[in-house]
Parts: C-alpha cells; sequence; structure tokens
C-alpha cells in the first residue's frame, strides 16, 4: 500500500529540519531562492521550490495541496510525538521513526473509511489536559502544523491569513464536510509561535493574530472567541483564540 505523503513547508531553516528525525522520507517544500541551501544541508532529502509569485506560509499551505491529492502537510520544528496516554512502564514520548509513520498511516486510515476529507492529531501540550473519554473527536480545531487532507476534500485556505489559516480550514471542512478525524491520542509538539528563527516568526506578530481573530469571528461567528487563561493553561496572549462548535 502506498505511504501518505508527507511534505513540510519550511523556510529560514535549511539547518534546523527538526521533523526529519520522525519522518526520514518527507518532502520538503522551501522558497524557490532557499532550495540550494536545503539542498546542500539535507542532500537525502527531496527539496521542492515554490514558484516565486508563492510568498508566505498560507499561499504555501494552498500550493501544497493543490499539487497532492492526499497529503499529510507538518511544519518543521517537531521537537516531540508524544502519546497522550501510557501503559504502565511506557514512555509519553515515541522517539522511533516507524512507529511515528504506523501512526500516522493509521490515523489516515480511520480517516478513509469514515469519510473523513481532513484529520489531525491532539493539541494538548499537557497530558493532564487529555480526556480519556475523548480520544477521539470529529469537530474541532485542526493544527495546521500537523494536518492531512483527502482527495477530493474541496477546500481552500483564505489567501490574505497571515496566520490563523487552520482555524480559518477547521472551521471551513465542518461547514462544508460537517466532521472531521481529530486524533487526540497522540500530539506532535512543536517548537512554538515566536520562539525560533524563520519560518512564521519572521513575519507573525499579536497584531496580526488579534487582527485575524477578529476577521474569523467576523467569518465564522462566535464558534471563534478569544481564548481565556485556565488552571492548566494560566498564560495565554491578547489575541490568542480557541474554536468551540456548539455540537
Amino acid at each position: 500500500m502506498n505511504k501518505i505523503p508527507v511534505v513540510c513547508p519550511s523556510k529560514g531553516r535549511f539547518n534546523n529540519v527538526k521533523t526529519l528525525q520522525f519522518f526520514p522520507d518527507l518532502v520538503l517544500v522551501v522558497p524557490h531562492y532557499e532550495v540550494e541551501q536545503y539542498k546542500e544541508n539535507y542532500p537525502d532529502t527531496e527539496v521542492i521550490g515554490t514558484p516565486k509569485h508563492i510568498k508566505g506560509i498560507t499561499p504555501t499551505r494552498q500550493w501544497i495541496i493543490e499539487q497532492w491529492d492526499d497529503v499529510f502537510m507538518i511544519d518543521d520544528d517537531v521537537e516531540a510525538v508524544r502519546r497522550n496516554f501510557t501503559l504502565p512502564n511506557e514512555e509519553y514520548n515515541i522517539e522511533d521513526s516507524v512507529t511515528v509513520r504506523d501512526i500516522l498511516e493509521t490515523t489516515a486510515g480511520i480517516a478513509k473509511d469514515i469519510g473523513a476529507k481532513v484529520y489531525s492529531f491532539g493539541k494538548v501540550k499537557n497530558p493532564l489536559e487529555y480526556n480519556s473519554f475523548k480520544p477521539i473527536d470529529h469537530v474541532g480545531y485542526m493544527n495546521a502544523s500537523f494536518c492531512g487532507f483527502m482527495k477530493g476534500h474541496g477546500l481552500s485556505y483564505d489567501l490574505s491569513m497571515s496566520e490563523g489559516e487552520d482555524h480559518y480550514i477547521s472551521c471551513l471542512t465542518i461547514y462544508k464536510h460537517r466532521y472531521c478525524l481529530i486524533d487526540n491520542r497522540y500530539t506532535f509538539q512543536t517548537q512554538g509561535n515566536f520562539k525560533a528563527l524563520g519560518g512564521c516568526n519572521d513575519y507573525r506578530t499579536r497584531e496580526s493574530m488579534i487582527k485575524n481573530t477578529l476577521y474569523l469571528r467576523k467569518k465564522f461567528g462566535e464558534v471563534i472567541k478569544f481564548k481565556e487563561a485556565t488552571a492548566i493553561k494560566k498564560n495565554v496572549n491578547f489575541g490568542e483564540r480557541s474554536l468551540i462548535f456548539p455540537y
């Protein structure tokens, strides 16, 4: 059976693609002017340059879903892959790339079996947030840092958005298809916004987050909410958003 293509948009990190440790067969999609730098540092990895008119992460994601029918899109700064549940004497972190690939293929297979056109994994950063009674969700936020698309999804990103494109596509998925697949049992832990050089951090600002949150509320209504602090996550920046569907 053919493997799901794993495609990784990257920019300014031609010597620091952390995700390769988990998906050594991924395809890097980079700005056309950085192709040679990436190839020099990663000679065993397929590197594809985007056309010159593609600028920014959202147009890059749109270009990717236009090039591949079935694709799992993952960011370049994945530091850990984690089980949000464990058996006795079992580690939370999964370091074996074969196991990580098996998890992806299994989840994608479930999505295909139930007819879901978009799938993703848990967004929790702390295992204490994991709800063992909801290992699977069919509505909710799907993080663009690790999100898969099935042939025939018929979705498009809003190219005007500099960030928040994953909230947009999550809402559009539920509007168009009514459900998705979110496998909360596993999480791909990324380095985090504003914390590393390159990628979206070159142009993501608090102002853009606030602007895009207001834009999303105008588009999709009160399912988009300004995030509030919780007992587990006490530090929340104004402009951060959450996505809560009424069913």
